[in-house]
């Protein structure tokens, strides 16, 4: 009887393992990806700055101004936030869950407001629908903190 319940807890241990490998091997590809994520848009966004800074006065939240400032100041989060995510995981996985929080909430105030006409994000994402852009925010957001999840919660209990 003995010999069943301990095969049975080492059974146990074993499938938890490889189920805790199998979520960090998805945090850390969901990780990679918002490296890659920021990347492409800072890029996109830095490249086509007039366009960028266009879309940000079309809302009329910002002033021909305030956009060019604006616009510069995005970027360099953006770009230092992906740096925080390559040098620190753990933080850089919090703010990256973070700015995109404060992203999802300017969008939405923007619709809200009536003043949401497409993304201005760039890339790909150029055009998109309010919809698909609350989705896609809310997906990285919660891919972020699920990885910062596996990352730091669960990392520590192993």
């Amino acid at each position: 009887m003995k010999i069943i319940n301990l095969s049975l807890i080492l059974n146990f241990s074993i499938m938890t393992n490889k189920v805790y490998k199998i979520q960090k091997v998805i945090a850390e590809i969901i990780y990679l990806f918002l490296i890659f994520f920021f990347c492409y848009t800072a890029v996109n966004k830095l490249v086509k700055l007039d366009s960028f800074k266009n879309n940000l006065i079309k809302t009329t939240l910002f002033s021909k101004d305030l956009a060019d400032v604006f616009s510069v100041v995005i970027i360099a989060l953006e770009v230092f936030i992906i740096l925080i995510l390559m040098f620190c995981k753990k933080k850089g996985l919090l703010i990256f869950g973070f700015t995109m929080l404060i992203f999802t909430l300017y969008i939405s105030l923007l619709r809200f407001k009536g003043l949401y006409e497409v993304c201005g994000c760039g890339g790909v994402l150029n055009g998109l629908k309010y919809q698909y852009h609350l989705l896609i925010n809310v997906v990285l957001t919660i891919g972020s903190l699920y990885s910062f999840y596996i990352f730091n919660i669960i990392d520590d209990e192993k």
